[in-house]
């Protein structure tokens, strides 16, 4: 299951859920082309505790992967 976000700050992101929980998102980012990206986690970051989607609800994935975007957002404004 794939969903793609585009935002004016990040880009285009494509979050994916190749397996039955962990979400990957893939920034871009050259070390990660070519792979499934990187597992998000709670509050915007990419390590710590792994945000995960069960079931086949489209919907519930997009909804996930906005709000880890926000937290990341609200995070990366701290700095």
């Amino acid at each position: 299951m794939h969903v793609t976000i585009r935002s004016n700050r990040y880009g285009e992101l494509t979050f994916s859920r190749p397996g039955s929980r962990y979400i990957y998102c893939d920034m871009g980012v050259a070390r990660d082309h070519g792979t499934l990206g990187r597992q998000i986690c709670r509050g915007g970051k990419l390590a710590g505790a792994t945000l995960m989607c069960s079931g086949d609800d489209t919907r519930e994935l997009r909804r996930i992967c906005q709000n880890w975007l926000r937290a990341k957002a609200r995070g990366d404004d701290r700095y």
